[in-house]
């Protein structure tokens, strides 16, 4: 009998979205807990078998609310997204959002679009958008965000089905960012960022630069490379702020069509 193939998906979001509860219902009784290299942070994954020739790995990390991070935990997250040599580097992502705090959750998923990597929206909670009298263009959302979106309830456990539907056609999934930070902050020092590190993505780029603090992974050459790269702290800083309130600008915009 053929061998089913094994495929990482990434399981991401902000705290309180439901997304441990969807690993859950994805996974069932095959998980296991372990700890993420030379820390002591929880790491939980599991099996969902998805079809007869293809089954997912899911890594449920932990909660956060933006790729700078400010915890331990939120470092995993980025190291996970960025580090391709890393077991559990994720083929795709799946971002999970919930009903009521959509403008929130949507950096989040803004930044990981912006990182090349097939991305898909859950919507969870959509029990809850009837009795809230909340409604959602759901094909409007999909063009706008260049994303594919499964509304699901993993309380109730519905569109859990539709969901692994969806997995299975994880190659197709769109990877266009959506923001391009890039031109709405400094286009130059972009320009120059996209000629020193041609090896990676813009936005992989920038995080390299800025988040180096927080990224454990790196190579004493990596290191040395983006030492080399001369950027003053208060810049950063400053172009760090400014990319939060794009996005956020960003998202307004969708949300109000």
């Amino acid at each position: 009998m053929e061998n089913s193939a094994v495929v990482n998906f990434a399981l991401v979001g902000n705290p309180n979205t439901g997304k441990t509860s969807l690993f859950n219902q994805l996974t069932g009784l095959k998980q296991k807990v372990g700890n993420y290299p030379g820390i002591t942070v929880d790491k939980k994954h599991g099996k969902c078998k998805l079809s007869a020739k293809l089954t997912a790995e899911i890594v449920d990390l932990p909660g956060t609310y933006s790729i700078n991070p400010q915890t331990l935990d939120e470092s995993i997250v980025l190291d996970t997204l960025l580090d391709a040599k890393n077991s559990s580097f994720p083929s795709a992502v799946i971002v999970v959002a919930e009903v009521e705090n959509l403008k929130r959750n949507l950096l989040l998923f803004s930044q990981i679009k912006d990182l090349h990597i097939p991305t898909l929206l859950v919507i969870n909670m959509a029990d809850q958008m009837e009795r809230k009298g909340i409604e959602i263009d759901i094909e409007g959302l999909k063009k706008d965000l260049k994303t594919e979106i499964i509304l699901v309830s993993s309380r109730k456990n519905t569109g859990i089905d539709v969901l692994k539907q969806a997995l299975i056609n994880y190659k197709n999934w769109n990877t266009e960012p959506i923001a391009k930070i890039s031109d709405r902050i400094d286009a130059s020092f972009f320009d120059k960022l996209e000629v020193n590190f041609k090896e990676n993505s813009l936005y992989k780029s920038w995080l390299f630069v800025t988040q180096q603090e927080h990224i454990h992974f790196l190579t004493s050459e990596e290191k040395e490379k983006i030492d080399a790269f001369e950027i003053d702290t208060e810049i950063v800083k400053k172009y760090q702020h400014k990319e939060t309130i794009f996005r956020y600008q960003y998202i307004n915009e969708i949300l109000k069509r």
